[in-house]
């Protein structure tokens, strides 16, 4: 007679290993999966920390001008799950050329545009001036009773040149006055040889000029020149002269390309000091650009960041954490007064900055228009002061010197 008890035991080993294989392939083809894209969505969350961090220290060197060099780390991928089929999610960072990276902005319209200029000038006005960098009376053949007056909007600097001891040597006495306030009355050179030569060095923080006045003075502000012989004033300055504009740069960026296996898969670019998230479903700005708007003052400013990539450190694939190391290298300057002004923005994710400006000038209420195509968006804006600032910063993935 047969051992029922044994036939019992082989089906209960059957029924278990049955068992343990159906829960094996339930987790397999239901759980894993989620499990993997929860892991993989969590890696994309990383991701964003770590780029909102590099943009963090990008806008910082530009701020400063720091020649210090930044580090920041990229994660690529995401491990698989131990004891399960998976597939590991890979990854790429780019740091891609203005040639490659298909970022660029050009501006154009009628106006004014600041220029540096050297004006030697001894009766005359000059207008739209926007900062002094040199600032000196120079006066060839002093004579007792000439005099030398610059005045502005608020203030005044006169200087006149008075008999010292006898007739054969000079004084020149030197008056700073701010509104109603005497800020410097005093002689600034003494016996001199009468029909001699002296230069006086106005922004002298010791005139006060420099110091109480410059720095507060509205910009763009006229100054008005007033000599009576022997003499001029020697200003260099940045000054808004009437020209057609148009100026065209492109930037490099960088760019974060998951390949993932689970998750949907995700872009993000830096781009001109923007983070932008770019899928299947479209394109966003995550972390905006510096880019200030006042309808009070008709005035817009946009700070942007060009990267410059070390040549054969400018990319890696695969999995695995990678530094960026950045080093300022440049600050760049353009200021306009514009009677109409066109800013062309030419992006892989135009779609993103037109979203983004769209809604930042329409909180500000400045009025403007916007037109776009295949690559490109356009605003256009009209009497408008604006104001365009490049920043330059060298980039490279991996540990090395950065210039």
């Amino acid at each position: 007679m047969m051992d029922d008890r044994g036939q019992v035991g082989v089906v209960v080993a059957i029924l278990v290993v049955t068992l343990i294989v159906a829960v094996l392939v339930i987790i397999q083809v239901n759980y894993v999966p989620k499990w993997m894209k929860e892991r993989e969505a969590e890696h994309m969350d990383l991701v964003v920390n770590q780029f909102a961090g590099l943009k963090y220290s990008l806008d910082l060197q530009a701020m400063e001008r720091s020649s210090s060099p930044l580090t920041n780390s990229i994660t690529l991928g995401s491990k698989e799950m131990p004891y399960f089929v998976t597939s590991r999610a890979f990854g790429s960072l780019q740091i891609l050329s203005n040639t490659a990276s298909n970022f660029s902005i050009s501006i154009s319209g009628d106006g004014m545009r600041a220029e540096s200029m050297l004006h030697n000038v001894s009766n005359n006005n000059i207008s739209y001036v926007l900062s002094i960098s040199s600032f000196e009376l120079y006066i060839w053949n002093l004579q007792p009773g000439d005099t030398y007056n610059v005045s502005f909007a608020t203030a005044s600097i006169s200087a006149r040149v008075e008999e010292f001891i006898n007739e054969s040597f000079c004084k020149i006495i030197l008056t700073v006055i701010n509104e109603t306030n005497v800020l410097y009355n005093q002689s600034v050179a003494v016996g001199i040889e009468r029909g001699g030569s002296y230069t006086v060095n106005l922004l002298n923080n010791d005139y006060k000029f420099s110091t109480k006045i410059l720095p507060y003075l509205s910009t763009p502000f006229n100054i008005t020149f007033n000599t009576s012989s022997n003499g001029s004033f020697l200003l260099g300055c940045m000054q808004y002269t009437q020209q057609n504009v148009f100026i065209s740069y492109s930037f490099g960026t960088i760019k974060y390309e998951a390949d993932n296996a689970y998750f949907v898969d995700q872009k993000y670019i830096y781009e001109g000091g923007a983070v932008i998230l770019s899928q299947e479903t479209g394109n966003t700005i995550l972390l905006p650009p510096s880019v200030y708007v006042s309808n009070v003052s008709r005035t817009l400013n946009m700070t942007l960041i060009d990267i410059v990539g070390i040549a054969g450190k400018t990319g890696a694939t695969g999995y695995g954490t990678y530094s960026i190391r950045t080093n300022f290298s440049l600050y760049i300057t353009y200021n306009f007064i514009m009677d109409s002004l066109a800013i062309n923005i030419t992006s892989n994710y135009y779609s993103a900055w037109k979203k983004f400006l769209d809604d930042r000038f329409n909180e500000s209420g400045i009025t403007y228009q916007v037109t776009e195509g295949n690559g490109y968006v356009v605003f256009n804006f009209s009497n408008i002061t604006f104001s365009l600032n490049i920043a330059k910063i060298y980039a490279q993935i991996g540990p090395g010197w950065v210039r």
